[in-house]
């Protein structure tokens, strides 16, 4: 059994949405009018191309399915990029005692020049937050990421003292009503 010190999260990528939505309709589009335009010139090979734009608009709407891992072992945090639900590549370990600044994004102080950003949220809104840390492979660090009620009253407990990080879960709405 995990101990109490281990959260892991998965959150998928919503801020792509209207790309990949914007793809699939174009893909479908561009297939349909090669197909249209197979069978009134009598070109049959046009057929293999409307084939192959069907396959390319597939491929390209499945592989832009993006979702982030976010695993914390005791006091280290683990962020991994899943594509299409089977690829897993990963992207930093960070020790969260080494994290020099976290916050709502919105809150966050402007991103210094030679500052390293990456980007694991599911959007970059009002759910996004900061963590600013220096990275051995990147150098000065920030990690936008969105991470639930849970992970964030762990984060209170083991990020440094010195950040003044504070959270409260909201309360629960009455089932009562």
């Amino acid at each position: 059994m995990l101990g109490s010190d281990y959260r892991e999260l998965i959150v998928p990528k919503t801020d792509n949405a209207a790309k990949r939505t914007a793809m699939l309709a174009g893909g479908i589009a561009l297939t349909v009018l090669i197909l249209i335009l197979s069978f009134t010139t009598g070109y049959r090979l046009l057929l293999i191309a409307a084939a192959a734009c069907g396959f390319l608009t597939w491929y390209l709407f499945f592989t832009n399915r993006i979702e982030y891992e976010y695993i914390i072992s005791g006091d280290e945090l683990t962020v991994t990029k899943i594509l299409s639900e089977s690829k897993r590549k990963p992207m930093l370990t960070v020790p969260l005692d080494k994290v020099t600044a976290f916050c709502k994004l919105q809150d966050a102080e402007p991103l210094s020049s030679g500052q390293t950003l990456v980007l694991a949220c599911t959007a970059q809104d009002d759910t996004a937050y900061s963590a600013d840390f220096d990275h051995p492979q990147y150098g000065r660090t920030r990690l936008l990421w969105t991470p639930n009620d849970d992970i964030l009253l762990y984060l209170v407990k083991v990020l440094p003292r010195s950040l003044r990080f504070h959270y409260e879960a909201p309360a629960e709405a009455d089932s009562a009503e």
